[in-house]
């Protein structure tokens, strides 16, 4: 003779599972709606009263040649800063104070 353990079949939730099942698809959905098919707003920008000058520095081509050869750039020094090893915590962390 065989013995047939088998637990007991739920309804499957019933009202509250439905509601659940509708309230993610809905989340899923309106999420995916302005990930990929809303438009993205345009930002207004007010553009400032002196933006013609931006247009001359611009149009200004600057040279390589001209820079490495500028007596004030041939006047510049590097001084480098070199880190100091600073002591870190103590020489055994597990002795009492």
């Amino acid at each position: 003779m065989a013995i047939i353990v088998e637990e007991e079949k739920k309804n499957g939730g019933g009202f509250l599972g439905l509601l659940t099942w509708v309230i993610l698809i809905g989340v899923i959905g309106f999420a995916a709606y302005y990930i990929f098919f809303k438009k993205a707003e345009i930002v207004d920008v007010v553009i400032p009263a002196n933006f013609e000058n931006i247009n001359q520095i611009t149009a200004k081509r600057i040279e390589p040649k001209e820079i490495e050869e500028n007596p004030i750039f041939k006047s510049l020094v590097t001084d480098p800063t070199y880190p100091t090893a600073a002591k870190v915590g103590r020489v055994n962390p597990f002795l009492p104070l």
